[in-house]
């Protein structure tokens, strides 16, 4: 399976639509010029409409508590 993404626009297919498909149908469509490939994961994001990753806020670091030995 790869992924393929329309370059340009016909009566089927908009501009950047994405598509999974068999690895000899997808050489075909590339080839004629109208077709990329790109990367699975361009290909989830739009299927299943993920969104960005927000960054969490940093922790400061707690100073480290110096074991003692027992005795």
């Amino acid at each position: 399976m790869k992924c393929i993404q329309a370059v340009v626009e016909n009566n089927n297919y908009k501009l950047g639509h994405i598509s999974r498909l068999e690895n000899k149908e997808a050489d075909i469509k590339v080839s004629t010029g109208y077709w990329k490939f790109v990367p699975k994961s361009k290909w989830k994001a739009e299927t299943r409409g993920v969104e960005a990753v927000a960054t969490a806020p940093t922790l400061k670091e707690t100073p480290k508590k110096k074991k003692t030995k027992k005795q």
